[in-house]
């Protein structure tokens, strides 16, 4: 393969294997960036619906607590134990999967749990079995007031659970900054090869056009012309432009045959 062909054929090459390399790079990024936002969608919905779960069985335990303790009816004793039971639940399963920025925070929320189960215990054991249909009275005797205990002794409990929920929800939340962040640097990997590529391209490009203007259409043009007029007015087949390779060949061939028609003349 000599001159012309040679470089032209190089060129290309060079090009379809700047455009595979900087789309093979381009690819695994956004793979891995694609990987990065399925993780942290994920890791969002795990959490909303863990926190969904507490909240709704504390949210349960709380209404049990009302009808058993404000409207006296004895059908939800054992609904309290239930509710909460189910609000253990979520929170072990939400501890097993938690980071360790998390840790503390969890232990915060059992022991508000564990602070709410003994207030309501409390109440559900200290009741005599006789007084337990009708509900008005403990089992020392003194008047109970239902709504006086589920505001003074349920309610601070069941905020500082439902507080501690919250401060799990909002960290899970803050926690999700530094990925966004470090989803953002990828998103700018993935494209830096693709600009890097499009700038060598075009670099390349003009270096093309430049040679193929300058060496090969630059001659074939004053070639054509030299040899119409040397077909027309016998004028001389002559090129200014510098001629190289395969172009070199053929104006030198060219040149022989006008010269030898001339002679024949």
């Amino acid at each position: 393969m000599k001159g012309i062909r040679k470089r032209v054929t190089i060129g290309f090459l060079s090009i379809v294997v700047l455009l595979f390399f900087s789309g093979l790079v381009s690819l695994f990024e956004l793979n891995h960036m694609s990987t990065d936002i399925e993780s942290i969608l994920d890791s969002n919905r795990h959490s909303i619906e863990l926190t969904e779960n507490m909240l709704d069985a504390i949210s349960a335990h709380d209404r049990a607590v009302v009808n058993y303790a404000v409207f006296r009816d004895t059908l939800y004793s054992d609904s309290c134990k239930v509710c909460f039971a189910e609000f253990s639940a979520h929170i072990d399963k939400a501890r097993q999967g938690a980071s360790k920025s998390t840790v503390l925070m969890f232990d915060s929320l059992c022991i508000n749990a564990d602070r709410l189960h003994a207030v309501v215990h409390e109440l559900r054991t200290s009741r005599t079995i006789e007084n337990l249909i009708l509900f008005d009275t403990l089992s020392n005797g003194v008047s109970f007031d239902g709504k006086g205990w589920y505001d003074r002794n349920y309610v601070p409990a069941y905020d500082a659970a439902s507080n501690s929920i919250m401060r799990v929800m909002s960290h899970a939340q803050i926690s999700l900054s530094p990925r966004a962040e470090q989803l953002s640097r990828n998103a700018y990997r993935a494209v830096t090869p693709v600009f890097i590529s499009l700038v060598v391209m075009i670099a390349i490009l003009l270096m093309f056009y430049y040679f193929i203007m300058i060496y090969a259409l630059k001659p074939i043009v004053e070639m054509n012309k030299s040899l119409g007029d040397w077909l027309r007015y016998k004028i001389p087949f002559k090129i200014k432009s510098e001629c190289r390779d395969e172009l070199q060949e053929l104006n030198e061939k060219i040149g022989s045959v006008t010269n030898t028609s001339k002679k024949l003349y």
